[in-house]
């Protein structure tokens, strides 16, 4: 589990739904396991700590309150009454833990009818539902959907190295980035991305914290209240400045940008489109 993820579960603080994608299934399946443990877990952080009676249930496969949701039957999509089921079974009370967990795997095999269902219960989830949706790519999910959850790629972030440091100082420039958002004004936009002309290494990381924000963003917009990015101020800030489309703009243009870098795109035009594609989204 990466440090922030832990972070997250050891604070209370992860959201109700995540989505993991990239990397190998078995890879997600792994992380969503320790995840639904972490969640359920009885002992002290670091969660899971692997030795109490909730986490030897959840090793084995056998904790009643992490469920497992994909395709019935032979069937190569998870049909709309598998999350419908699911949807009325979160409303049960958990069994044993504070929490309940679905891992659902593989959330992409769901058509926009199945997706729809499940966006009803993550605009109003019970306060001890998580839900892992698990997939190849978030662009396989509809934009509604993704904006009621955080996204975690276990695809690694090409050009910048997650040391303590590194992350802490892209958390920063992501900061800078979301104030300057905040202020309406297109010349401290400017100077927020102005470091990365030095330290461009730092963009790709900087984005995804930059996009984790404005992910949050749309949860306080939609009445959550779990902030992953420990941005409270800011994120409130956003959401109360910014209309939903424009916050899923913003995250669209964060994603573009992401790509580009990905592909070696000139950094000076990958700058200005940064800029522009965000001022473009303000209202």
């Amino acid at each position: 589990m990466n440090e922030q993820l832990r972070q997250a579960v050891d604070a209370d603080r992860l959201p109700h739904a995540c989505v993991l994608e990239g990397g190998t299934a078995e890879g997600r399946l792994k992380l969503a396991k320790e995840l639904a443990a972490a969640l359920v877990c009885k002992g002290d952080a670091p969660k899971p700590c692997g030795t109490c009676d909730a986490c030897r249930k959840a090793e084995s496969g056998n904790h009643p309150d992490i469920l497992f949701v994909g395709p019935e039957n032979g069937r190569k999509t998870l049909s709309v009454e598998t999350v419908r089921n699911m949807r009325d079974d979160a409303y049960i009370l958990p069994n044993e833990a504070d929490r309940k967990v679905y891992i659902i795997d593989p959330a992409d095999s769901m058509q926009d009818y199945a997706q729809n269902a499940l966006l009803k219960i993550l605009e109003e989830p019970p306060a001890y539902a998580t839900f892992l949706l698990l997939c190849t790519s978030k662009a396989s999910l509809l934009p509604t959907v993704l904006s009621r959850t955080a996204v975690f790629s276990l695809t690694p972030v090409v050009g910048a190295d997650r040391d303590g440091e590194t992350v802490k100082k892209a958390q920063e420039l992501a900061q800078d980035i979301s104030a300057a958002l905040n202020s309406g004004s297109q010349t401290k936009l400017l100077a927020a991305v102005a470091p990365f002309e030095k330290d461009y290494d730092l963009l790709p990381l900087a984005l995804e914290q930059l996009e984790l924000m404005l992910r949050d963003a749309l949860v306080v917009k939609a009445g959550g209240t779990k902030i992953l990015s420990g941005a409270d101020g800011t994120v409130k800030a956003l959401a109360g400045l910014y209309a939903d489309q424009a916050l899923l703009s913003m995250v669209e243009a964060v994603e573009d940008i992401s790509s580009a870098i990905t592909l070696h795109a000139n950094k000076n035009l990958t700058l200005s489109r940064l800029v522009s594609r965000l001022s473009a989204c303000e209202q």
